[in-house]
């Protein structure tokens, strides 16, 4: 899965809409073996968007800025895949550079854009399939149905596993002692005025 970062998401996009829109392509995209998204950035840049991808699966690819660097960098990663055999790719971009995915034998090319999004005619004769999203609004936050299932049984299987780490109560013991130490304490009571002389001698010991 390749992805042009500024075409299909903007340039420099908060974190809030870079996690949504890329959650959005990454479901619509079905199974994929691999995904990189290429963008322009300043080499000291504090880049919060490589963390943001990151932790959405998707390799950061940054590339120095300039006229089709991100383009440029996806598809030299492209040739590469090609060259380990790969023939299926998923492009989020509608820029015309991605049509010569298409033209290689056996190969199979597919567009994921958002609605309204102007795609290159020659991109558009030479892939498979041009899908279309529906455009995200600002408060619009895809949930990924695997991991709300996943989440819910891992909680769950961690709240159990804690219950049979904690140590069992002896309430059975508990009861037989505080009954004994009743009888003792009754016993001795009752002994102490039936024999009172008796009771002082034991409680003070020999002399």
């Amino acid at each position: 899965m390749l992805v042009d970062l500024e075409n299909v998401v903007g340039f420099r996009p908060k974190r809030r809409t870079l996690r949504s829109r890329m959650t959005a392509l990454l479901d619509a995209a079905g199974p994929w073996h691999h995904a990189v998204a290429a963008y322009a950035c300043i080499e000291d840049a504090d880049d919060a968007t490589a963390s943001t991808l990151a932790a959405l699966g998707v390799a950061p690819l940054r590339v120095t800025p300039g006229p089709d660097a991100a383009e440029l960098a996806l598809l030299a990663h492209a040739r590469r895949m090609q060259a380990d055999g790969c023939t299926r790719f998923t492009v989020c971009s509608g820029d015309h550079a991605f049509a010569v995915l298409g033209d290689a034998d056996a190969s199979t090319l597919e567009v994921l854009v958002w609605q309204g999004q102007p795609v290159a005619a020659g991109l558009a004769a030479a892939a498979d399939h041009v899908h279309r999203l529906p455009r995200l609004g600002e408060g619009d936050i895809p949930v990924r149905p695997e991991n709300t299932g996943n989440l819910g049984r891992l909680t769950q299987r961690r709240a159990t596993s804690r219950s049979k780490r904690q140590p069992q109560l002896p309430w059975d013991g508990l009861v037989t002692g505080f009954a004994t130490g009743i009888g003792i304490v009754l016993g001795a009571r009752l002994g102490s005025l039936l024999w009172p002389g008796a009771a002082v001698d034991e409680r003070r010991g020999p002399r």
